[in-house]
């Protein structure tokens, strides 16, 4: 399944006009001299399978079928992710997670931020090295082992590998239209810059900014919409933000 998507980077005015507000306390560094070697002077884009399944999860939950602003509805994928996930919609995880926002809606920030810290490593759903997840208002010591149980029960990487194009797709158009230079102009206060993308994203497009002692790093949270307007960093900045 291939389309046309655009990126609108719906938050990066309100980072533009203030740099503290998207400090995370969420999400906290381990950088280390490789992992800041590596990144640093950089802008990278792409569709993790631990970011999407996690958004999946999100997709299911009583409070996202009913609250059609956290999740994109409207696109041929997520109609595909219903078709494969919509019997596991009763799964432990889903359940738990539709309970803990339920509770508190404004939790949604933290627990789509505390997945950037995680990567799949094989069937693991594992803390990547370089970051510290302790201080996430969601529990994530108990959400790690019910994603990766659903993970498993679903099949996810099965689905997650039949959708390889559009994600190629996405990727390669972020990657055309994000630069470090323009990255620098929304906040050049940091040394690398993270795109993480995802065809569900609605609701929260932002902006996470992680820093450490030596190194820090904004993570980019950009909706994408398949008919729409391009927000360019420069003209967000601007303030060009106007509706479709």
């Amino acid at each position: 399944m291939k389309a046309n998507f655009t990126l609108a980077a719906i938050c990066i005015l309100a980072v533009a006009l203030s740099f503290t507000s998207c400090k995370s306390y969420d999400v906290a560094s381990r950088f280390n001299s490789k992992y800041i070697t590596a990144s640093a002077g950089k802008m990278s884009a792409e569709v993790p399978e631990n970011f999407e399944l996690g958004y999946a999860m999100l997709a299911l939950t009583n409070l996202a079928q009913h609250d059609t602003s956290m999740v994109d509805q409207n696109t041929a994928y997520y109609h595909d992710l219903m078709t494969w996930m919509s019997k596991y919609k009763n799964h432990k995880g889903v359940e738990l997670l539709n309970a803990t926002l339920t509770r508190n809606p404004k939790l949604v920030k933290s627990y789509l931020d505390g997945l950037y810290a995680f990567q799949m490593n094989g069937n693991r759903f594992a803390l990547k090295s370089s970051y510290r997840i302790d201080l996430n208002k969601v529990d994530f010591k108990r959400f790690a082992m019910l994603l990766e149980k659903f993970h498993k029960d679903s099949h996810f990487h099965e689905f997650y590998v039949q959708h390889n194009g559009l994600y190629a797709d996405m990727v390669q158009k972020a990657n055309t239209l994000y630069s470090f230079n323009e990255a620098k102009t929304v906040n050049g206060t940091v040394k690398g810059y993270q795109v993480i993308l995802s065809p569900l994203t609605k609701g929260y497009a932002g902006t996470m900014e992680i820093k450490g002692h030596a190194y820090s790093e904004l993570i980019i949270f950009p909706r994408l919409l398949v008919n729409g307007r391009y927000y360019a960093m420069k003209d967000a900045i601007a303030g060009n933000m106007s509706a479709e």
